[in-house]
C-alpha cells in the first residue's frame, strides 16, 4: 500500500490549464482511481485530494502547476 498526502493542486499560471490541464486531470485520475473533484470553472478548482508520491512528483515536474500540501 503507498502512502499518500493530502494536496491542493492549483494552476500557477494564466497559461498552465491550456497546457496541462488534460495531462493533470489523467494523473489524478489514474492516482485516485476516478474523477477528478474538481469545479467547471476554466481554469477549475481542483479539491483537495491524497496522492502517492510518484503522482505529486509527476505533477510538480508540469511547468505552471503547484502542488500544496494540506493540512488535516
Amino acid at each position: 500500500m503507498f502512502s499518500r498526502t493530502k494536496v491542493r493542486v492549483i494552476y500557477d499560471q494564466d497559461d498552465s490549464y491550456d497546457n496541462h490541464g488534460s495531462k493533470v486531470e489523467e494523473i489524478l485520475e489514474k492516482d485516485i482511481g476516478g474523477p477528478v473533484p474538481q469545479t467547471k470553472s476554466i481554469p477549475p478548482f481542483i479539491r483537495p485530494v491524497d496522492l502517492t508520491e510518484m503522482a505529486i512528483d509527476e505533477l510538480k515536474a508540469l511547468s505552471g502547476i503547484k502542488v500544496e500540501k494540506v493540512d488535516n
